[in-house]
């Protein structure tokens, strides 16, 4: 098996590198050809996932979901496979797909693993693929904390310090949206577009999102008090904060949001986008080596 890793040495506060090296020695021992090339700069994985498509058997991107975004991106058309090793910050599509976050114990799995097609999420302006959440709002100024600063450790502790940071700040949106048929008008202070169920960390958004059902799943946040969110935040973890008032959830295959002033719009943890936006989603489209069922 010939496997070319793009690596983002900055993932995880730096731990990319090492991540990449511990998973190589694992694919070196079970007799895989394994070569590293390292990103420099944002869309680095993209070019370097479309020059290697089609030259090896297996590509996989190490960092987090926004690397292995870009690779699904530079893949395009190709057949190629991609698999993943985790050592990003928050590391969520791994609890979609059962990976495991250890670099190791996931080089295993992807030797152990089988091609699998998933859904992606396909945006409009720019054109690109997502294959995680989408988020509008209270969401994008979490992440545009995030990635201003130095993020503490790993998992949902990074996300929960910006959240609290930003908390002062949260303000609602005015957004018109329309999920196939369904339109929906008013004062969001999120809206989550979701194609796997968590981010940040394990927030479980979107709890009963499917990867592979060729339907998103729209969360929709109406404003509340900042008292009222703080109370609300834990039942995010568990998914369980789908039934507070101030919650919606809708399902469709393509999604529309409209409003007078753009918004920055989150796409796999990084601020990508801009409102209007336009999602569809594309059934089957990304080609992933995952651990077996």
């Amino acid at each position: 098996m010939r496997v070319q890793m793009i690596v983002n040495p900055k993932a995880g506060r730096g731990k990319g590198t090492a991540a990449a090296l511990a998973a190589q020695a694992e694919f070196h021992a079970a007799g895989w050809q394994a070569d590293l090339v390292h990103t420099a700069a944002p869309g680095d994985a993209t070019c370097l996932a479309r020059e290697a498509a089609g030259a090896c058997d297996l590509l996989v991107a190490c960092g987090g979901d926004g690397t292995l975004c870009e690779v699904l991106n530079g893949v395009g058309a190709s057949d190629t496979p991609v698999g993943f090793i985790p050592a990003g910050t928050g590391n969520d599509f791994t609890r979609t797909v059962g990976l495991s976050r250890t670099a190791r114990e996931a080089a295993r799995q992807i030797i152990a693993g089988r091609s699998q097609r998933l859904d992606l999420m396909q945006l409009e302006a720019p054109a690109m693929l997502s294959i995680n959440i989408i988020g509008i709002g209270f969401d994008a100024a979490v992440a545009a904390r995030m990635n201003r600063h130095t993020r503490l450790g790993g998992g949902a502790l990074p996300y929960l310090s910006a959240v609290m940071m930003e908390l002062a700040h949260m303000r609602p949106v005015s957004l018109r949206l329309r999920v196939d048929d369904e339109p929906w008008e008013g004062q969001a202070l999120l809206v989550a577009i979701a194609n796997a169920q968590t981010y940040g960390g394990g927030m479980r958004i979107a709890p009963e999102a499917c990867v592979d059902d060729g339907l998103l799943d729209v969360v929709i946040v109406e404003p509340l008090g900042r008292l009222e969110f703080l109370r609300t935040l834990p039942k995010v973890f568990h998914g369980t904060h789908v039934g507070h008032r101030a919650v919606s959830c809708r399902r469709g295959r393509e999604i529309l949001v409209e409003n007078d002033e753009p918004v920055p719009v989150m796409v796999d943890g990084d601020l990508k986008a801009t409102t209007p936006l336009r999602v569809t989603v594309a059934p089957g489209a990304a080609h992933l080596w995952l651990p077996p069922t």
